[in-house]
């Protein structure tokens, strides 16, 4: 058990350390704002895997969702928001939050989330020493070991001068 969840815990700072990447993109898009009501919801715990298997070795149950951000002035702090829903009949634990690199920060709070209940997260993007296509990670990890990756995706540009 213990080298299964050495592995997984490999697999997700890989993903992680690959999301720091930036790539230059051509993409013309105005950033996106997000009314308080259409906020994306992340729904725990998932519903595909119950978490361990019958010889009590982890198995991955992970979700994915990308919030896009848009066009981003170089400089420029970018914060918004996301929904977690326990979607469970018990508590949700939320245990651990990682992002993808220091530019990257999400909030939350640790107190368990009562049973078909929802709270929102904050995150922040900061774009200081960033440049072209930016894909970062928000990670998600409750207590029966489940994981829900939420992406951000945006391209940031240097502002001409003024």
């Amino acid at each position: 058990m213990r080298k299964s969840i050495f592995r997984i815990c490999v697999l997700c700072l890989t993903g992680s350390l690959a999301a720091c990447g930036a790539s230059p993109s051509a993409s013309d898009s105005d950033s996106d704002s997000v009314a308080e009501g259409n906020l994306m919801t992340v729904t725990l715990p998932l519903a595909d895997s119950t978490g361990i298997d019958a010889r009590g070795d982890y198995v991955s149950a992970r979700s994915y969702d990308t919030i896009p951000m848009g066009r981003i002035a170089e400089g420029d702090v970018v914060e918004g928001k996301f929904r977690v829903a326990n979607v469970s009949g018990k508590p949700l634990v939320i245990v651990q939050v990682i992002t993808g690199c220091g530019c990257t920060t999400a909030d939350y709070d640790p107190a368990p989330i009562p049973a078909g209940d929802t709270v929102v997260m904050t995150w922040r993007f900061d774009s200081r020493g960033r440049y072209g296509q930016q894909f970062k990670s928000i990670e998600i990890i409750t207590a029966e070991r489940q994981c829900a990756t939420v992406y951000l995706d945006g391209e940031v540009y240097m502002p001409a001068n003024e």
